[in-house]
């Protein structure tokens, strides 16, 4: 068995409390990681508390719960946490920059290093769009990023898995229950690989053969649980597919 253990975060963020979002993140990653934890995930936008719907949003105030970039004060101090810890982590947080506002996960490594970003496709309207669907390097192989609604349209989580990806983490904020376990047990088993769901109510891994592999929507905080790469490509192989037929461009590498 070649085992990932992953640590997925299952508590409400405070809205617009970056602070003590950061201070309950510092509690947790080190106690994840003392668990056993090789990745930790965070829910969308944990950071900032996910204000992006709040009534009293404006642009003026969001910007002030938002981090400038990776060398931002608590994405700088995200980093220092993950090789306190020696962890990778998948941080989810809102950035401004000079072209708008990104729904973003930061994906770190266990030396602290800024090993790169996914934004959010689909995005609320207050934010702007990703446009690019990179995968990332591991040491424990490519690992590829979707965030919350991202997980509807199943070009962007095939288009990760045709570029390497052998597990997708997915930090959310929006739908849970059983509807959604449905739609991961999918996406999992049509792409052949491990799927983390990460929400503040539900923890949700799905393996590459479409079973729920680990689940949690009680009291704990998180959610720890032995991901098999090995099983990675085993249940629906993607290479007796037919590009040719369908008429776009999903080829494999």
């Amino acid at each position: 068995m070649n085992a990932l253990t992953v640590g997925m975060i299952k508590v409400v963020p405070e809205k617009w409390r970056p602070e003590a979002n950061m201070a309950t993140l510092e509690r947790l990653i080190p106690e994840i990681a003392a668990a056993g934890a090789h990745l930790v995930i965070t829910p969308e936008c944990f950071v900032d508390g996910y204000v992006i719907h709040d009534q009293a949003w404006t642009a003026e105030r969001f910007a002030e719960v938002c981090e400038p970039g990776p060398d931002g004060p608590r994405a700088t101090r995200l980093r220092e946490v993950a090789a306190e810890c020696g962890v990778w982590l998948v941080a989810g947080l809102s950035e401004r920059r000079e072209d708008g506002f990104f729904n973003t996960a930061h994906v770190i490594a266990p030396d602290g290093s800024f090993v790169g970003q996914y934004d959010k496709i689909q995005a609320h309207e207050r934010y702007a769009y990703g446009k690019s669907l990179p995968v990332f390097e591991t040491d424990f192989g490519v690992l590829g990023v979707t965030i919350c609604a991202d997980r509807r349209w199943p070009e962007i989580m095939r288009s990760l898995r045709l570029k390497g990806a052998r597990l997708i983490a997915m930090p959310t904020y929006g739908m849970s229950g059983a509807r959604n376990a449905m739609w991961m047990q999918t996406r999992a088993y049509e792409n052949a690989c491990w799927v983390c769901f990460t929400h503040p109510k539900e923890s949700l891994i799905c393996s590459p053969d479409g079973e729920i592999a680990a689940h949690l929507v009680g009291d704990a905080e998180f959610l720890l649980h032995a991901c098999d790469l090995d099983m990675v490509g085993g249940a629906n192989m993607l290479d007796e597919r037919h590009p040719d037929v369908y008429g776009f461009a999903w080829e494999m590498g």
